[in-house]
């Protein structure tokens, strides 16, 4: 049935005013509709907030994902390493994190727990965030944690230890098929002066054996507790004890060795300077003060370099880089590299990591055909914590302005 071209009574809707009493049926249109925070929004400002929240997916973006990339894409190990590819040895390649100190509750006692909060996902945020693109972008074959995984650990108990155990693999979590390694302890893990036998090995446990020897790339590398070795307790220093001296009779003499440590070793702070790369102007602080030390003892030094004959040794401990050289009781030296922070926290403009990549071909009978050095390291600097933070700052204030102006 059609209803083309027919009327339907009653069907009309005036759209004119008829004033009460008049037949005038010409009148003004009046239109009151139902006010509601959807309509008192012009169109205007939809379009301005619009624009503003887009932005800020943009400048999220950017800052979260295309600059981070772009600085740790810099540091691709094409870019610096310079290997004979005749060989056909693909060398071994090892991502080295240092102090990493996870930010909690007590780190910053005097602040609000609000401003607490807000610094821990902050923080947390940058270290994640980074270690994935870390593993995506240049995907080491190895990984090394070099002490400090968290801030507090050496004063937690079980239960809130547990929880920030939980927190620090959510932050960094394993790689499939690569080598992890996290059993090496800070100071803010352990303690130093006074070692809880219980706290350590909750420690061990978890994390795995603080002093340890791994075959990377055809070098010996030396996983050294040298806090537990520096206690004065027989019972916490005898394990790390009775392993160095059990390391030449097990270690292969033709191979290079690296040492890894959590505490630097001993230096003349005056002669063996650290380098234009480090930050401070300072000399490398020699001193110790509870529960921290920041150089191994002079003694102690020498006896691990003497054991290990190591021709790289890796610390962290300190937040700032610092390269330095040992000489060895043979003629020979050892270059020491104590390696940047990876925390946005660690009181450092530009946290970093130190990359290392390993190649030394041998021969059946296990000689090495390499030129010597068999090993080369670079610094990988992470992104600048600050300039993120400055350019929410800065964007969230003229957004304000800006809503702000739209208002009035």
């Amino acid at each position: 049935m059609s209803y083309r071209g027919k009327e339907k009574a009653g069907s009309e809707i005036p759209l004119y005013h008829t004033a009460p009493g008049s037949d005038n049926r010409v009148g003004r249109f009046v239109f009151k509709p139902r006010a509601s925070w959807k309509q008192l929004l012009s169109l205007q400002d939809a379009k301005v907030i619009g624009l503003i929240m887009g932005s800020w997916v943009i400048l999220v973006h950017l800052v979260e994902r295309t600059h981070v990339r772009y600085v740790i894409n810099k540091c691709q190990w094409k870019n610096w390493e310079n290997w004979d590819k005749k060989t056909g040895i693909v060398p071994h390649r090892v991502a080295l994190v240092a102090d990493p100190q996870l930010v909690d509750d007590n780190s910053y006692p005097d602040r609000p727990d609000l401003l607490n909060y807000f610094v821990k996902k902050i923080c947390d945020n940058y270290l994640r965030r980074n270690h994935r693109f870390l593993q995506r972008l240049l995907d080491p074959d190895s990984t090394i944690f070099l002490g400090d995984l968290f801030d507090g650990g050496r004063d937690w108990n079980d239960q809130l230890w547990f929880e920030e155990y939980e927190r620090f693999t959510n932050i960094f979590p394993a790689q499939p098929h690569r080598i992890t390694i996290k059993s090496l302890p800070g100071n803010h893990d352990i303690g130093f002066q006074t070692i809880d036998p219980l706290r350590q090995k909750r420690f061990e446990r978890f994390f795995g054996p603080p002093n340890d020897v791994v075959t990377l790339g055809n070098h010996t590398v030396v996983l050294l507790d040298v806090i537990s070795l520096s206690s004065e307790s027989k019972d916490i220093n005898r394990p790390p004890h009775e392993f160095l001296q059990s390391l030449p009779a097990t270690m292969e003499k033709n191979i290079p060795k690296i040492l890894l440590t959590h505490v630097p070793l001993y230096r003349d702070n005056q002669q063996q300077t650290c380098g234009p790369k480090r930050e401070s102007p300072n000399p490398f602080p020699v001193k110790k003060g509870k529960q921290y030390q920041t150089v191994v003892e002079h003694d102690l030094t020498s006896e691990i370099l003497d054991t290990i004959n190591p021709c790289l040794v890796f610390g962290g401990d300190d937040h700032d880089y610092c390269e330095i050289s040992h000489q060895l009781s043979h003629g020979l030296s050892a270059k020491e590299i104590t390696v940047k922070s990876v925390a946005m926290s660690a009181g450092i403009k530009h946290p970093a990591l130190q990359l290392l990549s390993l190649h030394n071909p041998v021969d059946a009978e296990g000689q090495s055909l390499a030129a010597l050095p068999t090993y080369s390291t670079e610094m990988c600097y992470l992104p600048s914590p600050l300039a993120g933070i400055t350019l929410y700052v800065i964007w969230f204030s003229i957004s304000i302005i800006v809503l702000g102006l739209k208002t009035k």
